[in-house]
């Protein structure tokens, strides 16, 4: 295992301790001994959706629940076995099919270490945001935009990224507005800990 660092340069390092790299991405060991439920997620901005969305279902009040970003399309490169001791770990990845060969082999490695996935049936989490929602948190969203098409990126659709808004607008978002999807399903599940 490597650990890469950037200080004014890049420097790789063997790094044979887990803990030393989770140290070193802000994780502590003792996170998967006082959580419930370990939910992996892609990125940084799934990670703060994810949380509103629990907190919106109240399951951050009834179960303890740790979400753990991976960076997206290096999901493959990271040690899942550090999660494999833990009571319960689930994942969640997108479906973006310009990556799916790396969806793939992370679902094949979640397999591997009997970590539960769900890949989503949009393309990616913001597909899953109300236009509602984002018309009322972003002043320029375009007026004749009046759906988006779950299998193409939010930002090809309407000219620029949601994600730098994703928590206003998961805090905007209401739960009648992903209710029978398969996002929801898998928040509920996760209360079903």
């Amino acid at each position: 295992m490597f650990l890469c660092r950037f200080d004014k340069s890049v420097t790789v390092q063997n790094a044979t301790s887990r803990a030393i790299v989770l140290s070193e991405l802000g994780y502590s060991i003792a996170d998967n001994l006082v959580s419930d439920v370990i939910v992996l997620c892609e990125g940084p901005t799934d990670k703060v959706v994810l949380e509103e969305f629990f907190t919106k279902l109240g399951l951050d009040r009834r179960i303890n629940i740790k979400i753990w970003p991976l960076g997206g399309d290096i999901m493959t490169q990271l040690d899942l076995s550090v999660f494999s001791e833990s009571y319960r770990v689930v994942a969640l990845v997108d479906k973006d099919p310009g990556s799916s060969t790396i969806r793939r082999r992370f679902l094949e490695k979640c397999r591997d270490f009997k970590i539960e996935c769900h890949r989503l049936e949009r393309y990616a989490l913001e597909n899953y945001f109300s236009v509602r929602a984002m018309k009322a948190v972003i002043p320029r969203f375009p007026n004749d935009i009046d759906k988006i098409d779950f299998d193409k990126p939010v930002a090809e659709q309407i000219g620029f990224q949601v994600k730098g808004n994703a928590t206003r607008i998961a805090k905007e978002m209401q739960l009648d507005e992903i209710e029978g999807t398969d996002l929801f399903e898998f928040l509920e599940k996760i209360g079903g800990s």
